[in-house]
């Protein structure tokens, strides 16, 4: 890097890019790990040596090695702010693993909806469902425990999974017709 070729050099200029010299590699280092971006890094040196020299020419700079460490971080965060600007925000960028509000509220209206059929259920039929579904436990041994038939409790099944399914279904019809009436207002 040669400063000097861009910039007429004073004394007090010549003397900061004199005490500066013997740090650039480590100011250089600096840079490229603040930056995260070595291309960039060589760059935001020539920017922070021209920066410090013609402040120099302006005014006294006592401690021109602190200086220069500032003058990088400011280059590095504005450089860091015209990066975010230019980027463009895609949908992907507000991905959520959660689900939506009104996905949850209609779950729990689902779930509710479920559980009141359930409860409508005969007690022995709502037994053998959980039992089945919920616990996993075999056809058979739900027969053996309750000492019914294989065929009762796939009766039982069958019909609880039928009055469960009509139940959802109503639910939804009615949510469907609910919905319509709101949009007609």
């Amino acid at each position: 890097m040669d400063a000097r070729a861009t910039l007429p050099i004073g004394n007090a200029m010549k003397d900061v890019l004199e005490a500066l010299r013997p740090h650039e590699r480590k100011l250089a280092a600096y840079i490229a790990r603040r930056s995260k971006d070595p291309a960039r890094a060589e760059d935001i040196l020539q920017e922070t040596f021209l920066t410090v020299m013609r402040q120099a020419g302006k005014q006294e700079i006592t401690q021109p090695l602190a200086y220069a460490y500032r003058v990088a971080d400011s280059l590095i965060y504005a450089q860091a702010r015209r990066d975010r600007r230019e980027e463009p925000i895609g949908d992907e960028d507000f991905g959520c693993e959660m689900p939506l509000p009104d996905a949850v509220l209609e779950h729990k209206q689902r779930a509710a909806v479920f559980e009141a059929a359930l409860k409508r259920l005969s007690p022995l039929r709502r037994d053998i469902f959980i039992r089945r579904h919920l616990d996993g436990q075999s056809r058979q041994a739900i027969a053996d425990d309750l000492r019914i038939s294989l065929e009762s409790v796939k009766k039982h099944l069958v019909r609880a999974m039928t009055e469960l399914a009509g139940a959802m279904q109503d639910a939804a019809v009615n949510a469907a017709r609910e919905g319509s009436g709101r949009d007609a207002r």
